[in-house]
């Protein structure tokens, strides 16, 4: 028992000790991973710190090399680089898992390229750290100025990637096909820049990646990709597809048997070689919901009847420019079986006709401009298009008055009815589109009084009415539009005065009302508008000065923004004001044709300009314009003037030597007591003679008239 009992114990402690071993083994290996910086340990300095070392230094590499116009990076401080702005982390592991850099400023120096506004930033350079972010599952660098540096091929290391967009990011070159290595990608977006920067010869590559969902292509040139029709469909899970101005290849007949089962948006826009037998093969995509054909050129209505047909699902139809001949209602009668459409854009072809009442009621979006022969009924059809957000009428021959049925489609928020024949007034019922964001009734023939009922309008962005024949004055509730940016009532018979309440309207960036007869004076009020970029008041009747105007203007607590300052052809009088020199943004003026007067000044902005800014005031003078004159007086004017001067110089010592000679007289008489007193015993003396001759000459006057009578 004893025995036992000892054996018993002693296995007691030998287990005790290697326990006590495996507690010591697991603190040690806890210190080390904690202490010793192992690089790819889970940081736990902090509450919620989940961050790698090494990849938080690969990110403050990729930073380094990123264009940061100020606050892009601020929040990249610190241990915890999950939460820092555009990262995001696996709350597991701690890996990054996702990037986002693209460039998030749209208001810098804008370059526009076929109609699209782009960013041109300051450049940046994608650092090879970024392939140490091995567990990336989405990467966004678009809308960065990369310099025309090739697509990295290093992006293929990141297999993991799931989302990958380098659109419009200025790289150049060859897309890398190692792309093909990201099989797990669902979104995919390379649209370039400008057309010829990227380019690929073969799409095999795509086929690699079996789970794409949406693929972009956009301005890439894919003239040489031969195959890009068969590889695009064998990805049956493609659902949004956008191949705009890619120079796609001819595909010859027969066309393979139709697999994109899943694809609900396609994009072919910009390219010359679709085909009749391609718009047959569409015919079998039943799930499409947006179809983009625009500028394709090659099509005709009798080709887009087939496919239009049997899309019964399709919301979005765009055919804009592509020069089709016929009647509008030749391709409604085919999108009319589906009722859902939503969005119809058929502007820039040779379309006629309007469109029948009680189609298309699910229409939000209706673009019918530059046709040239839509009829005037379609004025139209407005009544029945209640649910319609976009109307655009520009550019045919609709003629005949605005009905006030249009007051109806009140959830309006675009309407365009510019260059037609309109004629008459605008109606008292376009107060009822209270949603209206933009109104362009330019180049019509419209006459009559703004009415009151704009003042509903409150949401109004845009208000063109340039080119018409309205009349009356400008209504002073112009000024409860307060969301104006943009004012153009040029070329019209508009008179009065400016209504001083148009200061209020502090979102205005550009006012024209050139070309009628305003008159009056520049109200002060207009210098209120800091956001102004362009004035135009040429080529009316105003009169008055400057200086009200650029004293406000320059007073603008951020600077005024004005650029563009037209103001030829008026009355304005008097100098130009100093003040104007302070607009340091202001480029391009011109006051020609009024009636300043004075020396032009030359400070600041002033400086820059050329002579044609400042002729036709006939007293103005100075650089640019020829000097001031200089008058010499001629000899015998000098003369004149000499003896004029000796004549002033004379009486002005004769009246100086009096006053002078008086008060010191005076003074004489103050400050010396002896001289007063005998000064007024001579007084005294004085009148008492004058009066003992004034009494002897009476008396003796009074006995001779005695005598006499």
């Amino acid at each position: 028992m004893a025995a036992a009992g000892s054996g018993s114990f002693q296995d007691g402690r030998i287990a005790s000790k290697r326990l006590m071993m495996l507690v010591a083994l697991l603190l040690v290996s806890c210190c080390l991973g904690y202490g010793f910086g192992d690089e790819d340990h889970v940081e736990m300095e902090g509450i919620g710190s989940n961050c790698m070392e090494s990849e938080r230094r690969a990110l403050l590499a990729i930073k380094s090399d990123m264009y940061d116009p100020g606050d892009r990076f601020s929040s990249w401080t610190g241990k915890d680089c999950c939460g820092w702005r555009g990262v995001a982390c696996d709350n597991t592991t701690g890996h990054v898992t996702q990037l986002d850099l693209h460039y998030p400023y749209p208001n810098d120096t804008e370059v526009i390229y076929d109609s699209v506004e782009f960013e041109i930033v300051g450049a940046s350079k994608v650092n090879p750290s970024l392939q140490e972010l091995k567990y990336l599952k989405y990467l966004d660098l678009s809308m960065n100025n990369f310099s025309h540096a090739p697509v990295p091929k290093m992006i293929a290391s990141l297999v993991h990637l799931e989302y990958l967009n380098l659109s419009n990011a200025i790289f150049d070159g060859l897309i890398p096909p190692q792309l093909g290595n990201l099989s797990n990608l669902h979104y995919l977006d390379l649209q370039a820049w400008n057309y010829d920067l990227l380019h690929v010869d073969n799409l095999d590559w795509l086929s690699r990646i079996p789970s794409l969902k949406y693929l972009d292509l956009s301005y890439v040139d894919l003239s040489k990709a031969t195959n890009w029709f068969y590889v695009i469909n064998s990805i049956p899970t493609l659902e949004v597809l956008r191949l705009s101005h890619a120079d796609l290849p001819y595909v010859p007949s027969p066309l393979p048997p139709f697999n994109l089962t899943a694809i609900a948006t396609l994009d072919l826009s910009g390219n010359s070689n679709i085909t009749s037998a391609m718009l047959r093969w569409l015919s079998n995509a039943t799930s499409l919901e947006n179809l983009l054909l625009s500028g394709c050129r090659s099509l005709t209505i009798e080709s887009v009847q087939v496919a239009l047909g049997a899309l019964l699902n399709l919301k979005e139809l765009d055919l804009s420019d592509n020069s089709l001949k016929g009647e509008i209602l030749e391709i409604l009668n085919n999108v009319s079986s589906s009722s859902g459409l939503k969005h119809l854009d058929l502007r820039w072809n040779q379309l006629s006709g309007d469109i029948p009442p009680g189609s298309l009621r699910d229409l939000e979006y209706l673009d019918l401009s530059w046709n040239f022969n839509v009829d005037v009924h379609i004025l139209a059809s407005l009544g029945n298009l209640t649910n319609l957000r976009h109307l655009d009428l520009g550019g045919n021959s609709i003629s005949g008055e605005i009905p006030p049925i249009v007051g109806d489609s009140v959830r309006l928020e675009y309407l365009d009815l510019s260059s037609n024949g309109i004629i008459g007034k605008i109606p008292q019922a376009i107060g009822n589109l209270t949603n209206l964001v933009y109104l362009d009734l330019s180049r019509n023939n419209i006459i009559g009084c703004l009415p009151k009922t704009l003042r509903t309008l409150i949401h109004m962005e845009e208000l063109n009415l340039f080119n018409n024949s309205i009349s009356g004055q400008i209504p002073e509730t112009i000024g409860d539009l307060q969301n104006l940016r943009i004012l153009i009532l040029s070329n019209n018979h508009i008179s009065g005065q400016i209504p001083k309440k148009i200061g209020k309207l502090h979102r205005l960036q550009y006012l024209d009302m050139s070309y009628n007869n305003l008159s009056g004076q520049i109200p002060t009020t207009l210098g209120d508008l800091c956001n102004l970029t362009l004035l135009d008041l040429s080529r009316n009747n105003i009169d008055g000065e400057l200086i009200n105007l650029f004293y406000g203007l320059s007073a603008c607590s951020q600077g005024a923004s004005i650029s563009f300052l037209v103001l030829k052809g008026n009355n304005l009088n008097g100098i130009i004001p100093l003040r104007m020199g302070q607009l340091s943004r202001l480029h391009e003026v011109d006051l020609s044709s009024n009636s300043l007067t004075g020396k032009i000044p030359t400070s600041g902005q002033l400086s820059t300009f050329d002579s044609w800014t400042y002729v036709g005031n006939k007293d103005l003078c100075g650089t640019p314009l020829p000097a001031c004159p200089v008058y010499r007086t001629p000899p015998d004017v000098r003369v004149k003037d000499d003896e004029q001067l000796e004549r002033l110089l004379e009486y002005t010592s004769i009246v100086v030597g009096f006053v002078v000679g008086f008060w010191l007289f005076i003074g004489t008489l103050v400050m010396k007591q002896a001289i007063r007193f005998a000064f007024f015993r001579w007084i005294d003396k004085a009148s008492d003679c004058i009066y003992v001759q004034f009494a002897v000459k009476l008396a003796r006057l009074k006995s001779k008239w005695q005598t006499m009578t």
